[in-house]
């Protein structure tokens, strides 16, 4: 078998066994679960190794660094089983960049498959972290992305055509509840850029149910002209709402929401993501960066960043409507069940293993 050595910005091991015990969908793997399936050995690289090299990440995150040099710790781990590698497989583009610069000079003999989220160039010091920008695209062999314009973007810098192309991202096919009801209501959930104070405004104007959860550090002033149709759920301590919990509210729902701030990142995608399992309708902030077209493909509506009137109007569409609601929903599923799913995710990424080291 071949050795696949895995980073992520986040404690895979943990994941797995939160799939394993069915308390998250198998899509949070980013397909490694998926690789034994095709002769590939997952070694996951321990997200916390070393104490010191832990207090130098915060040290260089806390005086904002200009050069990108990824998590130390888990680059030192590997290094210190090289030998052991065939090919290294970075679900977050955050981890692996000194990496990328051994790569780039001949320095490291072993494959690199990073995958993009976000845009590489951005930020007030996008100028002076170009040319390691330049030589951290140069050290991936192959630089895939979630996003069509990332991908461009990645080409761009790289001054080639196909260092980067878009695969697609899907949910896990078996872990959500089926349920044919029209559901009530709508719901917005989230973490990261989420316009609350927009969603609860528009919400308040309609005579739909709302449920907003969020975070402590999501809630503003704004949240107290909301109605009282709009029940808020804020979780304590930045602990967030574990899945099992958070798919039975949206399971009741008629519609998911996902309003954004900002559409410079990819924020926003795992909501989607979730919606499709789920065989829910969405209404979203219009989003250059995600590809799925939501109103092409009949399962959702697209709404102005920061449109009140917008919102309200998609809102009270679904109020209005609850027989398109259940078809839309039905025709995410649907979209599940043929290639947007898990699955193929991980096929598109073990095509890639294949491509690289040359296997029939």
């Amino acid at each position: 078998m071949f050795r696949v050595f895995v980073f992520n910005n986040y404690p895979f091991e943990d994941v797995w066994e939160e799939v394993k015990r069915k308390e998250k969908p198998d899509h949070h793997l980013y397909g490694i679960n998926y690789f034994s399936t095709r002769g590939y050995e997952v070694h996951i690289v321990p997200f916390i190794n070393s104490v010191l090299l832990q207090r130098v990440n915060t040290q260089i995150k806390n005086f904002h660094l200009p050069i990108p040099v990824g998590d130390l710790d888990q680059q030192w781990s590997f290094l210190k089983q090289l030998t052991k590698a065939d090919i290294i497989y970075a679900p977050c583009q955050t981890q692996t960049h000194l990496l990328h610069y051994l790569r780039s000079i001949c320095l490291l003999n072993v494959p690199i498959v990073c995958l993009a989220h976000h845009p590489l160039q951005k930020g007030r010091l996008a100028w002076l972290r170009k040319p390691f920008v330049q030589q951290f695209v140069k050290g991936a062999d192959a630089f895939p992305s979630l996003s069509k314009g990332v991908a461009e973007e990645i080409n761009t810098i790289a001054q080639q055509h196909d260092k980067s192309w878009k695969i697609t991202w899907g949910p896990d096919a078996n872990y959500y509840p089926c349920s044919a009801n029209v559901g009530q209501g709508v719901v917005a959930a989230g973490r990261t850029g989420r316009d609350f104070d927009t969603f609860g405004l528009a919400a308040s104007q309609t005579n739909s149910d709302a449920i907003i959860v969020c975070l402590q550090n999501s809630v503003s002033l704004k949240f107290c002209e909301f109605g009282r149709n709009v029940q808020i759920l804020v979780q304590p301590n930045n602990d967030y709402m574990k899945y099992p919990e958070l798919l039975k509210i949206c399971t009741e729902a008629r519609v998911l929401a996902i309003p954004m701030h900002s559409t410079s990142s990819l924020a926003g995608l795992t909501s989607l993501v979730d919606a499709l399992g789920l065989g829910k309708p969405v209404i979203m902030t219009k989003h250059p960066l995600i590809d799925l077209d939501i109103e092409r493909e009949g399962i959702g509506i697209w709404v102005k960043a920061g449109d009140v009137n917008g919102w309200q109007e998609a809102i009270q569409f679904f109020e209005d409507n609850p027989a398109e609601a259940v078809k839309m929903g039905q025709r995410a599923r649907k979209l599940v069940a043929g290639d947007l799913n898990s699955k193929a995710f991980a096929d598109q990424i073990m095509d890639i293993f294949d491509r690289l080291l040359e296997r029939a």
